[in-house]
This record gives structure tokens, C-alpha cells and sequence, in this order.
């Protein structure tokens, strides 16, 4: 998915709530698009091909609760950002973005305007929270694409202090696909498959989105068919090898908090997820604790929560099933384009 970036320069030094909001929406709108896309190119962490879904589902959350506020101003719309992402994650790259919305809306939570000293103080917070939340961040994810951007915004900034939000938000956008670019070199399973990070690619969306709103730009966010091009998914099926999960559940809740949850506790919380899973992801905001863990009892994380309070939200995904599911759609969709290409080829050529 190449990012193509509009040549037009914008003179805009700040940004209201109201604008940020539109904004906001529009990069929603542009990754609930493209969400089959990215699905395509889940092979990590674990290849079940719902890191597009999840992302969306996410996000949504999210919008929804933006799109509901009766009076915009940026602590409502930070306020709504942050409890309604981290409530409706799902998956681990889902947690993540929430982590980063969190960051970010942490930033701009008391300022009345956007301007590019504030806008890269929130990517570097955004970067800073989502990379505390993971137990154990892996280098070649969203992370890192979230990184690479952040770090532009504040090279940039220092260059020159006086920056407008177009130069900084393109440069931003073209780093962050440099940098997912990059990512199969970093991690041998995207590089074996053929693929970039897929949670990287829906952060990208969410990116270009949010600046063609930026921009004034009307966008036709549906998914073009028909290029003769392949998949991610459809690379994977040519040379994957049945995928070994350590890990067989997918599980996530949230805990309604009703005794004392310190630092401490969490760091045991954690350390016990740790000792029956992977893919950890444990976040308290406002009462709650947001869990996210791959395990092979998922009964296990659940009684050891239920002893800091209730649970909401409970999602258990079996991922070897869906990994299956996730081959089999892949090999029909090898299938189809062999197919189509043979149907394409020229008559003589087939007498040859």
C-alpha cells in the first residue's frame, strides 16, 4: 500500500479540537478500509490473519465516542480517544494502538490548539506509553513505525523551530513508510512471507487518512480489485510452512479494579502472565486494567484477575484454528489468481 502524498503545500501553524476531530475520523475511516489489506499481511505474531479487523475494531471504538461528543474541545476529544480505544482493543496490535492514541491524547489533552511543537511532543509520547505497555517490544512492528516517524517530527522541529504542520506531518507520513519498509529486514518471518509489518501498514492507514483530512481531500477509501497484483497473504501461501503457535488462545478482558493496584501489583501481574504466556500487554487507566496475553490456559490468566476484581469484555480467539482458516483462504486466493492469469493468457500461447 505506497502512500502517495499530495505535492500542494498547506500553510497551516495550528490546529483546534474540532479540526483534529475531523482528522481523527477521516484516519478511522481510511484503516476500516483497508482492514482485509492488512489482514492479508498478518504473520506476526502470530499468522491468523486479524491484525487489520483488529486495529479497526479499535479505532472504531474510539470514533464512535469522538463522533458522539456533544461539545468538542481537545480534553473531551483526548478524554474520548483514550478510554474509548483502550476499552474496545482487541488483539495485540489493537492494545498497541491504543497505546499510542493514549500517548498522544496525554499531550494534548490541556492545550486549546495544535501547533508542531505540540504535535511532536505527542509522537514521541504516543511512542514513549505504547512501548512501556509491551513486555517484551519486538523491533519490526508498529512500534518501531511509530519510532521512526516520532523521531523525524522532532529532528525536523529542532532544524527549524518555526516548521508548519504540512512539512511535518508529510515528513512524518514518508518516514513512517520508510521505516515499514524496513521492517523485513528486521524480522525474518516478514521477510520469509514477503510481507512488511502489517500492524506498521495500519498505522501508515491511520496516518494518511488523518492528513487527507489535513488536506481538504475527499477520499474514495474503497479497495481496488482486479490488479493481477498479489497479496501478502497470497506470497505467504506459495512458501509458509505450517506455523508452530507456542501459545493456542488469544485472550483479553478487562478488569474492573475493586482493591488496591499499585505499581507493584502490576509488575506481579505481569510477571505471572509472563509464566504461562506471551504477547503481554497489561494497561491501568481510571480504574480499569486492559489485558492482552497468548496462552494455552486461557482459565489461568482469568482466576488470576478475578482476585483484583471483575472482568468485562472477555474475548478468548483460538489462533490454531484461525491459522488454519487463514491457509486455507490464502491457498484460494493463490488458486484464483492462477486461474485468472491462465484465462488471461493468449490462445497461441497455450498451443505452444
Amino acid at each position: 500500500l505506497p502512500v502517495k502524498l499530495e505535492e500542494k503545500t498547506v500553510i497551516i501553524k495550528t490546529m483546534d479540537a474540532s479540526f483534529v476531530r475531523k482528522c481523527f475520523l477521516a484516519g478511522a475511516n481510511a484503516i476500516d478500509a483497508k482492514k482485509e489489506v492488512i489482514n492479508d499481511l498478518n504473520v506476526f505474531p502470530v499468522p491468523d490473519g486479524d491484525t487489520g479487523t483488529n486495529m479497526t475494531l479499535t479505532i472504531m471504538s474510539a470514533a464512535k465516542e469522538v463522533a458522539g461528543l456533544e461539545t468538542v474541545t481537545m480534553e473531551t476529544f483526548a478524554k474520548a480517544v483514550s478510554s474509548g480505544s483502550l476499552r474496545g482493543a482487541r488483539g495485540n496490535s489493537g492494545v498497541i494502538l491504543s497505546q499510542l492514541l493514549r500517548g498522544f491524547t496525554k499531550v494534548i489533552r490541556s492545550e486549546k490548539e495544535i501547533d508542531t511543537v505540540v504535535l511532536a511532543s505527542a509522537f514521541q509520547k504516543a511512542v514513549e506509553t505504547a512501548y512501556k505497555a509491551v513486555m517484551k517490544p519486538k523491533e519490526g512492528t508498529i512500534l518501531t513505525v511509530a519510532r521512526g516517524g516520532a523521531d523525524r517530527a522532532v529532528a525536523l522541529l529542532e532544524e527549524n523551530p518555526d516548521l508548519d504542520l504540512d512539512t511535518m506531518l508529510k515528513a512524518v507520513i514518508r518516514r513512517s513508510e520508510e521505516v515499514l519498509n524496513q521492517t523485513p529486514e528486521m524480522l525474518p518471518v516478514l521477510k520469509e512471507a514477503g510481507v512488511v509489518d502489517s500492524g506498521g501498514q495500519g498505522l501508515l492507514q491511520v496516518l494518511k487518512g488523518a492528513y487527507d483530512a489535513f488536506c481538504g481531500k475527499e477520499v474514495d477509501y474503497t479497495i481496488e480489485a482486479g490488479s493481477g497484483a498479489k497479496t501478502g497473504a497470497a506470497k505467504a501461501a506459495e512458501t509458509e510452512a505450517p506455523a508452530e503457535i507456542r501459545y493456542g488462545y488469544c485472550t483479553e478482558f478487562i478488569i474492573l479494579l475493586e482493591k488496591e493496584y499499585t505499581h507493584e501489583t502490576e509488575l506481579s501481574f505481569k510477571a505471572y502472565l509472563e509464566s504461562i504466556g506471551d504477547s503481554i500487554v497489561v494497561v491501568s487507566d481510571d480504574g480499569i486494567v486492559k489485558v492482552h496475553v497468548h496462552t494455552n490456559d486461557p482459565g489461568l490468566a482469568i482466576q488470576k484477575a478475578l482476585t483484583y476484581g471483575s472482568l468485562t469484555s472477555m474475548k478468548i480467539d483460538n489462533m490454531r484454528e484461525e491459522h488454519q482458516e487463514k491457509l486455507i483462504r490464502d491457498a484460494e486466493t493463490v488458486a484464483k489468481q492462477q486461474a485468472e492469469a491462465e484465462a488471461e493468457e493468449p490462445k497461441e500461447h497455450k498451443a505452444d
